[in-house]
C-alpha cells in the first residue's frame, strides 16, 4: 500500500497513459483481493463482484497499453512526414500530396497550383548573423506559410531554404493572391532579419503532366525571378556584421 501511495505522488502530467493506467488496474487488483476475502463460498457475491474488479483492471491495463501504442504509432508515422527544423510536410509527404491531387484533378478536372518559394539571402544571414538565426529564418518562413495557408493546403519543406505550398482547386490567380499575402506578411514582419523570397507559380490542369514536370516548371519561374531581382535591384539586405572574437 505504501509503494501504491508513493508511485502516485511520482506521475506527472507527462507520464504515459500504460503509466496512469497500470496504476489503477493496481488499486482495482488490492480491491479485487479484499473483496475476495470477504467470500465465504464459490460463486457468492463477494467472490463475483472479486472477479468482476479483476477482469476490469486487466481491461484498463490492455486499453492504457492499446492507446499508447497508437499514440506512438501516430508519432512516428508523422516523423515519417515532417521536417524536423520546421514541422511542416517534408519532401516524401509532398510527393504523395501531388500525386493524389493530380489524381483528383484528373477525374474532376479541377485544377491545382504549386508554389516553390526561395528564402533569399540566406547564405548572407548565415554569415552575418549565424547559423542559429539562418535556422530561425527558415522556420519563420515555415510559421508563414503554416498560418496563411488555408486548410487544405499543404506546406511542404522542399530543400534546404526551398518551401512548396500544395494550393487545391486554385488557378493562376488564386495562387498570384497566396503569393502576394505571403509577400505581404515578410514585408510587416520586423524581426531582424528582414525576410523576401523568390516565388514560383505552376498549375496542373490534369493534362497528364509528370509531378517533376510541374515542379520543375515552378522552379524554373522562380528561378527566372530570382534572376530578375538580382539585375534590377541592389543588394539591400540590412545586416549587422559579426565581430570576430578575439
Amino acid at each position: 500500500m505504501v509503494s501504491l501511495f508513493w508511485y502516485r505522488r511520482r506521475l506527472t502530467v507527462e507520464d504515459s497513459s500504460f503509466d496512469r493506467t497500470m496504476y489503477a488496474a493496481v488499486w482495482l487488483n488490492v480491491a479485487a483481493q479484499l473483496a475476495a476475502a470477504q467470500s465465504a463460498r464459490l460463486m457468492d457475491a463477494p467472490f463475483v463482484f472479486a472477479q468482476g474488479l479483476m477482469v476490469l483492471g486487466y481491461t484498463v491495463a490492455l486499453g492504457g497499453a492499446l492507446l499508447d501504442n497508437a499514440r506512438l504509432f501516430e508519432r512516428v508515422r508523422h516523423m515519417a512526414v515532417s521536417d524536423p527544423l520546421t514541422g511542416l510536410a517534408n519532401y516524401r509527404r509532398l510527393l504523395d500530396v501531388l500525386e493524389n491531387e493530380t489524381e483528383r484533378t484528373d477525374r474532376s478536372g479541377r485544377p491545382f497550383a504549386v508554389l516553390l518559394l526561395d528564402l533569399d539571402g540566406l547564405k548572407a544571414i548565415n554569415d552575418s548573423y549565424g547559423h542559429l538565426v539562418g535556422s530561425r529564418a527558415i522556420c519563420r518562413v515555415a510559421d508563414i506559410l503554416r498560418i496563411h495557408c488555408r486548410a487544405i493546403d499543404t506546406a511542404a519543406r522542399y530543400g534546404g531554404d526551398e518551401f512548396a505550398l500544395v494550393l487545391p482547386e486554385s488557378q493562376e490567380d488564386e495562387a498570384h493572391r497566396v503569393v502576394n499575402r505571403i509577400r505581404q506578411v515578410m514585408a510587416n514582419d520586423d524581426e531582424p532579419p528582414r525576410l523576401s523570397a523568390s516565388i514560383g507559380i505552376a498549375v496542373y490542369r490534369g493534362d497528364g503532366e509528370r509531378i517533376e514536370k510541374l515542379l520543375s516548371e515552378a522552379d524554373q519561374q522562380l528561378y527566372a525571378e530570382k534572376a530578375k531581382r538580382a539585375q534590377h535591384t541592389p543588394a539591400t539586405l540590412n545586416l549587422r556584421r559579426r565581430t570576430p572574437s578575439a
